[in-house]
């Protein structure tokens, strides 16, 4: 939900790959079982092309928040409304929608998901945090030399690293699915945009500054030693449990330098002002919540994809998973230009309420 005031399409593009990328991973290992040991060895080659899909889109979650951090979350009282109109839209609108289509029945459980009153959608709800949160970060961006900048952001994710990620002593980090983690990447990206124009840097920042096909080549290699790892852990113990676990966490390193590393890839394209790319953008978080409510979910979405992972096989699984992902994303968008107008309709009014 980063902000400025003319949205640059080549980061934009990279907003909506992400959310590609989190309907590929919630296609991949949500809508279909994690793969075990036995499943490995008897079908080798479509396993690990899993792993790899899985690979190549876990770093999707933190390119969103990292996006947010290159922008800078301008939080206000019209921004922080409008997101919690988009996700009742979404969530509380179509669950109302199935409800009188008698797809769906009302229940207590159902009103606290929408009012994310429950344990479940655990992003959303972080990233309001990190709203909450944005204008002390963008202060302290501005106002923290970059000295101080860059020993933070070490620190923390060495912290996390290690008491976080491999030990798991520090349950507060819950693999990077909370908003401390969305803190440490947003931080991180105001850093790596605004703070290395220096001089007297040290030399290893100059990692930062590589050709963007060196970094495209970075963000592959660390999906690719994420899939060897997985593969090769699972194998050797038979078991995919633990790896799974500690492959697939966004806090894990590979997944961070990944998503950062694509990033920079994409900052470093240069796009001219695409109106349907930014078009679509600004619908991008609507994905998430259109196939992510409760009845689209379970009796669409997760159904259909299992459907095709049953009955074909190979390049055509994957061609026909992909092209129903694509029809999911842009009815996304579509219905998301209803919210986007009525949501323009109902804050003219507000503001000429407030004017009175």
């Amino acid at each position: 939900m980063g902000n400025t005031k003319v949205r640059e399409s080549n980061i934009e593009l990279l907003r909506n790959i992400s959310m590609f990328m989190i309907l590929i991973i919630h296609a991949n290992f949500v809508s279909l079982p994690h793969i075990q040991y036995n499943e490995l060895t008897n079908d080798y080659l479509p396993s690990i092309t899993r792993f790899f899909i899985e690979s190549f889109g876990i770093v999707a979650v933190n390119v969103f928040v990292f996006i947010s951090g290159w922008f800078g979350v301008n939080t206000n009282t019209k921004r922080v409304w409008s997101f919690i109109y988009l996700v009742l839209f979404f969530l509380g609108g179509g669950g109302i929608l199935f409800v009188l289509l008698g797809k769906a029945s009302f229940s207590v459980e159902w009103l606290l998901d929408v009012f994310q009153l429950s344990r479940k959608d655990w992003f959303i709800k972080s990233y309001f945090v990190l709203m909450i949160i944005a204008p002390i970060l963008n202060n302290y961006c501005k106002t923290a030399d970059e000295k101080t900048q860059r020993y933070v952001m070490l620190a923390f994710f060495l912290f996390e690293t290690i008491y976080g990620w491999v030990m798991g002593g520090s349950r507060f980090f819950v693999d990077g699915y909370g908003p401390l983690h969305f803190m440490g990447l947003y931080i991180t990206a105001q850093y790596v945009r605004n703070q290395l124009s220096g001089s007297d840097l040290p030399k290893w920042t100059k990692i930062f500054e590589m050709p963007k096909w060196a970094d495209l080549a970075v963000f592959l290699l660390m999906a690719t030693v994420n899939t060897a790892l997985i593969t090769g852990g699972t194998l050797y113990f038979q078991k995919v449990a633990p790896f799974h676990k500690m492959c697939y966490a966004y806090s894990n390193p590979l997944n961070i330098i990944g998503a950062l590393y694509l990033l920079l890839f994409f900052s470093k394209i240069k796009i001219p002002y695409n109106r349907i790319i930014n078009w679509v953008g600004a619908s991008s978080f609507a994905v998430y919540l259109f196939h992510g409510e409760g009845t689209i979910r379970n009796q669409f979405f997760t159904p259909q994809v299992q459907y095709i992972y049953d009955a074909y096989f190979g390049i055509g699984c994957i061609t026909l998973i992909f092209l129903f992902l694509l029809f999911v994303y842009f009815v996304s968008v579509l219905i998301d230009q209803v919210r986007i107008f009525s949501w323009k309709k109902i804050w003219s009014l507000v503001e000429k309420k407030t004017q009175q």
